[in-house]
């Protein structure tokens, strides 16, 4: 990261046509501005929470910098301010900003966890993460403490950030946190973020500190006791927007009162009886992600006309391309049929690196990995759907059923296992056969192997946290 980190640019108010139409987010009459924040799920120009905003015209921020759309990637948490069109799936970008949630160096690792800590904060990795193309394989077993990040995501209610995307970094790059302020002391110039202290005492803050607000501080430079040594603190505005303005938000519920009253990452969000609920057999409470799409009433609070629900992305396939249909949104991988929507993130990580890459762009013999929930009626829907450089061996991960020594089913795959077979537990410890079998009954499991008349033969089997 070369760049320095400071405020996300608050919404921009958009004139509306002089024909006197107005514009619309996902069907809801608006001021004729919106405001949305999501991560980027594709491009051509910007896709964000669905929607396909136009950007020729957009001013481009990242890390506060002036940038380029060409600049950005696919998985990194964008906020877009606008307009959105009657049809709720197109718009016009006037700006479109990116800050990272922490970057620095990586000092503890928990690969049994799932999480790695930079600068004091908690980073967990999911099924929904993204990954440099330069971290391979693409997990968190291939992070080495020492390497430097650039993690964008979404705050759980622990504090913790869920990586959308985890970018490699060169040594020197600037250090950043993005948090809320903690035992704010005003005589040393000093606060927390969750763990890190962050020493503010050789420059004035841009905003008034308190303890409870959101700010980003970077710097270049720890001090002898661990501190960040801050170039720069910036108070944060927060996500909400003006009286009747459009919204349009993706994120994890950190507090839950109810379905109708609960908060995204400091948005307080009420529903009503007119709110449309997609909740794809997700029960609402905290630390589950939703897309809420709404309006601002005059106290902030975003008035939801929807709520969808995203499940768990834990299952996972991994291979060839058997065929491709662009009219139904599917292909077929290992004989499983995935479905995409327009809220899947599409990356090209093969030699032929599209940065207008979809589904369309994809080929008998393609090597893939999708990464979604399990369908209700059989299949994957992809939540990621990445094309990468061919290997010799395919991956399925999923509940494990029908768990009888040397047998087990994988997203409805027989995998056949022999003495051969590698097994190992959620650390990546060996386990043996029996063993493995005693405790992979319904839960995620991990294999890699060969598809053979339908069945797939496994070298390594893994129990997944």
């Amino acid at each position: 990261m070369k760049r320095t980190f400071t405020t996300i640019v608050a919404a921009a108010v958009l004139l509306l046509a002089s024909c006197g139409g107005s514009t619309q987010l996902a069907g809801i009459q608006g001021s004729g501005s919106s405001i949305a924040s999501g991560p980027i799920t594709g491009f051509g120009s910007i896709f964000v929470n669905g929607v396909e905003y136009v950007t020729s015209n957009a001013q481009i921020r990242i890390d506060d910098q002036p940038g380029a759309e060409s600049q950005l990637l696919a998985g990194q948490v964008v906020t877009v301010t606008g307009s959105v069109n009657s049809d709720g799936k197109t718009g016009t970008a006037a700006q479109v900003t990116f800050s990272g949630d922490v970057a620095g160096p990586i000092t503890g690792i928990d690969i049994a966890g799932g999480t790695f800590v930079v600068l004091g904060q908690t980073v967990r990795v999911s099924g929904s993460t993204l990954f440099d193309n330069k971290i391979q394989p693409a997990s968190i077993a291939s992070l080495q403490l020492g390497n430097i990040v650039e993690v964008s995501g979404f705050p759980n209610a622990a504090g913790e950030i869920v990586a959308s995307r985890i970018q490699l970094e060169a040594a020197g790059s600037a250090l950043e946190v993005k948090g809320i302020v903690q035992s704010l002391d005003m005589t040393a110039h000093t606060f927390h973020v969750n763990t890190l202290t962050v020493d503010y005492s050789a420059i004035a803050p841009s905003g008034s500190l308190a303890n409870g607000v959101t700010v980003i501080a970077s710097g270049t430079m720890l001090n002898a006791g661990g501190a960040l040594v801050a170039t720069r603190v910036d108070v944060l505005p927060g996500f909400g927007g003006t009286a009747n303005e459009v919204g349009d938000i993706e994120g994890l519920i950190t507090t839950f009162t109810s379905n109708s009253d609960f908060v995204i990452d400091g948005q307080r969000v009420t529903t009503n009886a007119n709110t449309q609920f997609t909740l794809n057999g997700v029960t609402l409470a905290v630390n589950v992600r939703v897309e809420v799409d709404g309006s601002f009433d005059a106290s902030g609070v975003l008035v939801a006309r929807s709520v969808q629900a995203t499940p768990d992305s834990a299952s996972l396939v991994r291979g060839l391309v058997d065929n491709v249909n662009a009219a139904s949104n599917t292909l077929t991988v290992l004989g499983v049929t995935i479905t995409t929507n327009s809220d899947t993130e599409f990356e090209d990580k093969s030699s032929q690196q599209l940065r207008l890459f979809n589904l369309s762009d994809l080929h008998m013999n393609d090597y893939v990995e999708a990464r979604g929930a399990p369908a209700q009626s059989g299949g994957l829907n992809a939540s990621i759907l990445v094309r990468d450089r061919p290997e010799n061996y395919s991956y399925l991960q999923g509940t494990a059923t029908n768990v009888a020594s040397p047998n087990l089913t994988v997203l409805g795959f027989m995998v056949a296992t022999s003495l051969a077979t590698q097994f190992s537990g959620p650390d990546g410890s060996t386990l043996s056969a029996a063993a493995f079998f005693s405790q992979a009954p319904n839960k995620t499991v991990k294999v890699r192997g060969t598809l053979f008349s339908g069945v797939f033969t496994a070298d390594r089997a893994q129990i997944e946290q």
